[in-house]
């Protein structure tokens, strides 16, 4: 049977891997308490931010950011005006945005690049049935297919990058696209507001641009994975969340099957989840509730 599994970080998770936003939460406080405090100054980092970590990283507070960097905005007549103060505030703005966007994923890239995966004979209760000539869409950075289950690399795509790629980018953001969003510079009356204000804005867009998670471009770069998936005749869901971020991965892939006659196996943690589950794929991609079945990833 032509299978495909769609893994995600429940799997991980399950084999013992510390591999959780609250892992990475408690990484960054230890090695960057700095951009560590920056969250909290900038996030609501109360309510379950740590398990909607990608999601939350659109709820950037900007306005807290320009109303503590305008202390900087030094009136052009000031006695002590001094030439770098046309530089002070966008420097503010530069420094918290840079340590929220590209120092966070720096330090996610390390976070992740020395996560350890265990040996197979340590954990033989664990272990999962799985076909390992099957097809995976792998949404973890970690090798533990290919290290637990000695899965080939030809048959696995890491979609958002591999750890074991030392050069290569790891894909983190939200799903909040810059060109929906617009320009926080929008309304503003370009002819009256300080340069330094409309500069400073351009700044805070650079976040929003750096955070988001560009699914349509990565979708059209492996078209040829998602093209090859025309035959399959189950997909196997293996503890991923099945997020917002993450679901036009689901209707591509949906587009490339036979939905009427693909059969789903998914995986849930809570029982919130199952429901949640089937009528997303349901109600957002028209596939049949008759074909999917819904299973805790231990009994498998």
């Amino acid at each position: 049977m032509n299978t495909l599994y769609v893994i995600g970080n429940g799997f991980d998770r399950h084999h013992g891997i510390r591999s959780s936003y609250g892992d990475f939460g408690a990484f960054l406080k230890a090695h960057d308490p700095g951009t560590y405090d920056l969250l909290g100054e900038y996030f609501d980092t109360v309510d379950e931010f740590w398990s909607q970590f990608e999601a939350r990283l659109a709820d950037f507070d900007a306005a807290t950011l320009v109303e503590k960097a305008s202390s900087f905005l030094a009136p052009y007549g000031a006695d002590d005006w001094k030439d770098s103060a046309h530089h002070d505030y966008q420097f503010e703005i530069n420094r918290v945005v840079e340590a929220l966007s590209r120092g966070l994923k720096s330090q996610f890239a390390m976070w992740i690049r020395q996560l350890e995966v265990p040996d197979p004979v340590t954990i033989p209760a664990k272990l999962l049935r799985l076909d390992t000539s099957a097809t995976f869409l792998n949404f973890n950075y970690t090798r533990s297919l290919q290290a637990l289950y000695a899965v080939a690399q030809s048959h696995v795509l890491h979609i958002h990058g591999s750890a074991s790629d030392v050069d290569g980018d790891l894909i983190l953001g939200h799903g909040w696209n810059p060109k929906d969003r617009g320009s926080s510079n929008d309304g503003a009356n370009i002819e009256e507001i300080d340069t330094r204000e409309i500069e400073g804005n351009r700044i805070i867009d650079l976040y929003f641009e750096r955070t988001f998670k560009p699914t349509d471009r990565i979708i059209a770069a492996h078209q040829p994975f998602f093209e090859g998936l025309l035959g399959t005749q189950q997909i196997l869901v293996m503890g991923h969340s099945m997020t917002d971020v993450d679901f036009p991965y689901f209707k591509e892939l949906i587009r490339h099957v036979e939905v009427n006659s693909v059969r789903w196996r998914i995986s849930y943690y809570s029982d919130d989840d199952a429901p949640r589950f089937q009528q997303q794929l349901e109600e957002r991609s028209g596939v049949p509730a008759r074909l999917v079945e819904l299973a805790k990833l231990a009994e498998w």
